[in-house]
Protein backbone atom coordinates (compact mmCIF):
# COMPACT_ATOMS: atom_id res chain seq x y z
CA UNK A 1 0.00 0.00 0.00
CA UNK A 2 1.30 3.61 -0.84
CA UNK A 3 1.91 5.89 1.67
CA UNK A 4 -0.54 8.55 2.08
CA UNK A 5 0.33 11.78 0.91
CA UNK A 6 -0.57 15.05 3.31
CA UNK A 7 -0.50 18.54 2.20
CA UNK A 8 0.28 20.90 4.81
CA UNK A 9 -0.83 24.50 3.34
CA UNK A 10 0.45 26.95 5.15
CA UNK A 11 4.24 27.55 6.67
CA UNK A 12 3.73 29.94 9.65
CA UNK A 13 4.05 28.24 13.09
CA UNK A 14 1.07 26.26 12.83
CA UNK A 15 1.72 24.82 9.31
CA UNK A 16 5.12 23.19 10.35
CA UNK A 17 4.03 22.13 13.86
CA UNK A 18 0.93 20.51 12.21
CA UNK A 19 3.22 19.17 9.88
CA UNK A 20 5.63 18.01 12.15
CA UNK A 21 2.87 16.43 14.83
CA UNK A 22 1.89 14.62 11.42
CA UNK A 23 4.88 13.19 10.51
CA UNK A 24 5.98 11.87 14.26
CA UNK A 25 2.03 9.93 14.48
CA UNK A 26 2.00 8.72 11.09
CA UNK A 27 5.89 8.18 9.70
CA UNK A 28 4.54 6.26 7.05
CA UNK A 29 2.59 9.50 5.42
CA UNK A 30 4.62 11.56 2.83
CA UNK A 31 3.89 14.98 4.05
CA UNK A 32 4.67 18.29 2.40
CA UNK A 33 4.62 21.55 3.20
CA UNK A 34 2.76 24.19 0.63
CA UNK A 35 3.00 28.13 0.75
CA UNK A 36 3.53 31.12 -0.84
CA UNK A 37 6.10 32.37 2.02
CA UNK A 38 8.79 30.69 4.00
CA UNK A 39 10.42 32.41 7.10
CA UNK A 40 11.20 35.03 7.44
CA UNK A 41 8.21 36.10 5.41
CA UNK A 42 5.54 34.59 7.40
CA UNK A 43 3.10 36.38 9.47
CA UNK A 44 4.77 34.53 12.63
CA UNK A 45 7.64 36.06 12.03
CA UNK A 46 6.40 39.07 13.58
CA UNK A 47 4.69 37.24 16.31
CA UNK A 48 5.26 37.93 20.05
CA UNK A 49 5.49 34.55 20.79
CA UNK A 50 4.41 34.69 24.56
CA UNK A 51 2.67 31.78 25.83
CA UNK A 52 -0.28 33.40 27.01
CA UNK A 53 -3.84 31.64 26.34
CA UNK A 54 -7.33 33.45 25.67
CA UNK A 55 -11.08 32.41 26.44
CA UNK A 56 -12.65 31.76 23.08
CA UNK A 57 -16.40 31.21 23.26
CA UNK A 58 -17.14 27.57 22.37
CA UNK A 59 -13.12 26.59 22.55
CA UNK A 60 -14.03 23.61 25.17
CA UNK A 61 -10.93 21.98 24.96
CA UNK A 62 -8.71 25.42 25.27
CA UNK A 63 -6.94 24.09 28.84
CA UNK A 64 -5.91 20.76 27.24
CA UNK A 65 -4.44 22.13 23.81
CA UNK A 66 -2.95 25.12 26.06
CA UNK A 67 -1.47 23.04 28.92
CA UNK A 68 -0.26 20.13 26.13
CA UNK A 69 1.44 22.59 24.21
CA UNK A 70 3.34 24.33 27.38
CA UNK A 71 4.41 20.91 28.39
CA UNK A 72 6.04 20.48 24.29
CA UNK A 73 7.73 23.65 24.74
CA UNK A 74 8.65 23.25 28.37
CA UNK A 75 10.38 20.38 27.42
CA UNK A 76 12.57 22.17 24.57
CA UNK A 77 13.02 25.13 26.78
CA UNK A 78 15.22 22.21 29.20
CA UNK A 79 16.81 20.96 25.93
CA UNK A 80 20.38 21.47 24.60
CA UNK A 81 18.21 22.89 21.51
CA UNK A 82 16.94 25.75 23.56
CA UNK A 83 18.62 28.50 22.64
CA UNK A 84 18.97 27.25 18.66
CA UNK A 85 14.72 26.38 19.10
CA UNK A 86 14.50 30.23 20.60
CA UNK A 87 12.17 29.13 23.35
CA UNK A 88 13.00 30.17 27.35
CA UNK A 89 10.81 30.63 30.44
CA UNK A 90 10.39 34.71 31.17
CA UNK A 91 8.83 35.79 34.57
CA UNK A 92 6.28 39.15 34.86
CA UNK A 93 3.10 40.84 35.54
CA UNK A 94 0.23 40.87 33.83
CA UNK A 95 -1.91 44.19 34.62
CA UNK A 96 -5.59 45.27 35.06
CA UNK A 97 -7.23 48.62 35.42
CA UNK A 98 -10.30 47.31 36.44
CA UNK A 99 -10.74 43.39 37.99
CA UNK A 100 -10.99 40.67 35.44
CA UNK A 101 -14.32 38.40 35.66
CA UNK A 102 -12.02 35.65 36.45
CA UNK A 103 -9.31 36.67 39.01
CA UNK A 104 -8.18 32.91 38.80
CA UNK A 105 -7.98 31.92 34.77
CA UNK A 106 -8.27 28.45 33.51
CA UNK A 107 -4.51 28.25 32.81
CA UNK A 108 -3.71 29.08 36.48
CA UNK A 109 -2.11 25.95 37.28
CA UNK A 110 -0.36 25.28 34.08
CA UNK A 111 1.97 28.17 34.16
CA UNK A 112 4.87 28.61 36.77
CA UNK A 113 4.27 30.43 40.27
CA UNK A 114 0.86 32.01 39.73
CA UNK A 115 -0.37 34.40 42.05
CA UNK A 116 -2.07 37.55 42.47
CA UNK A 117 -0.11 40.77 42.83
CA UNK A 118 0.73 42.28 45.72
CA UNK A 119 -0.22 45.74 46.81
CA UNK A 120 3.08 47.00 47.24
CA UNK A 121 3.33 45.43 43.39
CA UNK A 122 0.30 47.26 42.09
CA UNK A 123 1.62 50.81 43.17
CA UNK A 124 4.65 50.17 41.01
CA UNK A 125 1.65 50.36 38.02
CA UNK A 126 -0.26 53.40 38.34
CA UNK A 127 -3.90 53.23 37.23
CA UNK A 128 -4.14 49.56 37.60
CA UNK A 129 -6.27 48.06 40.59
CA UNK A 130 -5.54 44.02 39.82
CA UNK A 131 -2.54 42.67 38.45
CA UNK A 132 -0.99 38.55 38.15
CA UNK A 133 3.16 37.39 38.35
CA UNK A 134 3.96 34.07 36.52
CA UNK A 135 6.19 32.33 34.46
CA UNK A 136 5.56 31.57 31.00
CA UNK A 137 7.44 30.52 28.21
CA UNK A 138 8.30 32.63 25.06
CA UNK A 139 9.58 31.40 21.81
CA UNK A 140 11.27 33.94 19.51
CA UNK A 141 9.45 32.90 16.36
CA UNK A 142 12.08 33.67 13.49
CA UNK A 143 14.39 31.03 15.42
CA UNK A 144 11.39 28.71 16.17
CA UNK A 145 10.49 28.62 12.72
CA UNK A 146 13.56 27.87 11.21
CA UNK A 147 14.27 25.37 13.81
CA UNK A 148 11.11 23.98 13.02
CA UNK A 149 12.10 23.48 9.70
CA UNK A 150 15.17 21.98 10.26
CA UNK A 151 13.64 19.19 12.02
CA UNK A 152 10.95 18.74 9.01
CA UNK A 153 13.34 18.24 6.35
CA UNK A 154 15.88 15.38 8.53
CA UNK A 155 12.44 13.59 8.38
CA UNK A 156 12.09 13.58 4.90
CA UNK A 157 9.38 16.28 4.51
CA UNK A 158 8.85 18.37 1.40
CA UNK A 159 8.97 21.80 1.24
CA UNK A 160 7.93 23.82 -1.72
CA UNK A 161 6.94 27.54 -2.57
CA UNK A 162 3.65 27.55 -4.05
CA UNK A 163 0.34 29.54 -3.91
CA UNK A 164 -2.69 27.57 -4.00
CA UNK A 165 -5.44 29.39 -4.90
CA UNK A 166 -7.94 26.42 -4.19
CA UNK A 167 -7.42 23.53 -1.95
CA UNK A 168 -9.85 21.76 -4.73
CA UNK A 169 -6.73 21.94 -6.89
CA UNK A 170 -4.58 19.50 -4.61
CA UNK A 171 -7.20 16.93 -4.59
CA UNK A 172 -5.73 14.83 -7.42
CA UNK A 173 -2.11 14.79 -5.73
CA UNK A 174 -2.86 14.26 -1.84
CA UNK A 175 -5.00 12.05 0.03
CA UNK A 176 -5.06 14.74 2.84
CA UNK A 177 -4.88 18.48 2.58
CA UNK A 178 -4.61 20.12 5.60
CA UNK A 179 -5.25 23.83 5.37
CA UNK A 180 -2.96 26.06 8.19
CA UNK A 181 -3.32 29.02 5.95
CA UNK A 182 -3.84 31.50 8.52
CA UNK A 183 -4.48 34.79 7.90
CA UNK A 184 -4.53 33.59 4.51
CA UNK A 185 -7.98 31.78 4.76
CA UNK A 186 -10.05 34.72 3.91
CA UNK A 187 -9.33 34.81 0.36
CA UNK A 188 -8.23 30.68 0.48
CA UNK A 189 -11.62 29.53 1.21
CA UNK A 190 -13.53 32.67 1.49
CA UNK A 191 -13.74 33.27 5.49
CA UNK A 192 -14.82 36.96 5.36
CA UNK A 193 -14.95 36.53 9.19
CA UNK A 194 -11.22 36.14 9.25
CA UNK A 195 -9.85 39.65 8.88
CA UNK A 196 -6.34 40.93 10.10
CA UNK A 197 -6.25 44.75 12.31
CA UNK A 198 -3.86 47.09 13.18
CA UNK A 199 -0.41 46.28 15.06
CA UNK A 200 2.45 48.06 16.00
CA UNK A 201 5.48 46.44 17.05
CA UNK A 202 9.12 47.80 17.79
CA UNK A 203 11.87 45.65 18.77
CA UNK A 204 14.62 48.54 20.69
CA UNK A 205 17.70 47.25 22.54
CA UNK A 206 17.31 47.50 26.31
CA UNK A 207 19.08 44.31 28.07
CA UNK A 208 18.60 45.90 31.71
CA UNK A 209 14.71 44.61 30.82
CA UNK A 210 13.94 41.21 32.19
CA UNK A 211 10.27 40.62 32.90
CA UNK A 212 7.14 41.43 30.67
CA UNK A 213 4.54 43.36 31.04
CA UNK A 214 1.63 42.80 29.98
CA UNK A 215 -1.76 45.08 29.96
CA UNK A 216 -4.50 42.56 31.14
CA UNK A 217 -6.28 42.94 27.33
CA UNK A 218 -3.27 42.15 25.58
CA UNK A 219 -3.46 45.10 23.62
CA UNK A 220 0.08 46.59 24.88
CA UNK A 221 3.01 44.90 26.33
CA UNK A 222 6.93 44.80 26.75
CA UNK A 223 8.67 41.22 26.60
CA UNK A 224 12.20 40.63 26.79
CA UNK A 225 13.94 39.03 24.05
CA UNK A 226 16.37 36.71 23.32
CA UNK A 227 19.88 37.71 23.45
CA UNK A 228 21.25 37.02 19.57
CA UNK A 229 24.74 37.63 18.45
CA UNK A 230 25.28 39.33 21.93
CA UNK A 231 22.22 41.70 20.89
CA UNK A 232 19.29 41.22 23.41
CA UNK A 233 16.44 42.63 21.60
CA UNK A 234 12.98 43.57 23.65
CA UNK A 235 9.76 43.27 21.60
CA UNK A 236 7.13 46.35 22.81
CA UNK A 237 4.11 46.20 20.86
CA UNK A 238 0.35 47.39 20.58
CA UNK A 239 -3.06 46.50 18.57
CA UNK A 240 -6.35 48.07 17.97
CA UNK A 241 -8.79 45.08 18.15
CA UNK A 242 -11.40 47.37 16.97
CA UNK A 243 -9.81 48.35 13.54
CA UNK A 244 -9.88 46.64 10.58
CA UNK A 245 -7.92 47.31 8.07
CA UNK A 246 -8.12 48.14 4.58
CA UNK A 247 -7.89 45.46 1.96
CA UNK A 248 -4.47 44.01 2.30
CA UNK A 249 -2.65 41.34 0.29
CA UNK A 250 -2.77 38.63 2.58
CA UNK A 251 -0.16 36.06 3.88
CA UNK A 252 -0.25 32.36 4.05
CA UNK A 253 1.12 30.99 7.92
Amino acid sequence: MAAPKVAVVGAGVIGLSTALCITETCPSCSVTVLSDQFSPNTTSDVAAGMLIPHTYPGACNSKQWFKETFTFLFAISNSPEASEAGIHLVSGWQVFKNTPKEELPFWSDVVLGFRPMSEAELQKFPQHRFGQAFTTLKCDCPPYLLWLEKRLKATGVQMHTRKVADLWDLHSEYNVVVNCAGIGAHQLVGDEKLFPVRGQVLKVHAPWVKNFIRDGDGSTYIYPGIHRQLVPLQMLGGISPGFQLPPWKGMMG
